[in-house]
């Protein structure tokens, strides 16, 4: 294929992904140059996988206010053995502690890891991942405003979604917080 091709496939992709009514994109960005872990006593890796549990967790807690029944899900990640070992001993603790911010009873297990050629979800994720990067470090909005529909919602702010750059960032992502 060509890169003008490539391009518009994955353009066509992040369409269809915008169109997923049912989807919630959950996304942790952080600046590694702004990013203190003495602050938080964690690792980057550490803080955006507390972040995005957490954040599945309370929307899996909102959505199974609106249910007769309690709402679970599931954690997918892209196998990697280092991260799986450390994300799953990470999960472990969230399950019997809770994280910083939340107690997690709706999500269910530890993340189950998968290769990415094994499926497309998370080559789904990949594309996501890819447009907030693009975003981020390039201005590019194309990608990102398609995918920017799916992020989690609550009380109007796209709350499944956070930038930690520091102070005073005007993103797209910042101004949606405020």
């Amino acid at each position: 294929m060509s890169f003008n091709e490539r391009k518009m496939f994955i353009t066509e992709l992040a369409q269809i992904v915008s169109r997923w009514n049912y989807a919630r994109l959950f996304a942790e960005c952080i600046d590694k140059v702004k990013y203190d872990p003495c602050r938080s006593n964690n690792s980057i890796s550490e803080q955006a996988f507390e972040q995005i549990t957490t954040r599945f967790e309370i929307c899996l807690q909102s959505y199974s206010r609106k249910k007769p029944e309690k709402q679970y899900g599931l954690l997918i990640h892209d196998n990697n053995i280092t991260v799986a070992k450390k994300h799953t001993e990470l999960m472990k603790t969230f399950h019997e502690k809770g994280t910083f911010w939340k107690n997690i009873s709706y999500i269910i297990e530890t993340p189950l890891f998968v290769d990415s050629n094994l499926t497309s979800m998370i080559q789904i994720a990949d594309l996501c991942a890819y447009a907030i990067r693009r975003y981020l470090e390039n201005n590019e909005t194309d990608l990102f405003e398609l995918i920017f529909t799916r992020v989690d919602i609550n009380n109007g702010r796209r709350v499944g979604i956070r930038h930690f750059p520091g102070s005073g960032c005007m993103c797209k992502i910042c101004q949606s917080h405020k």
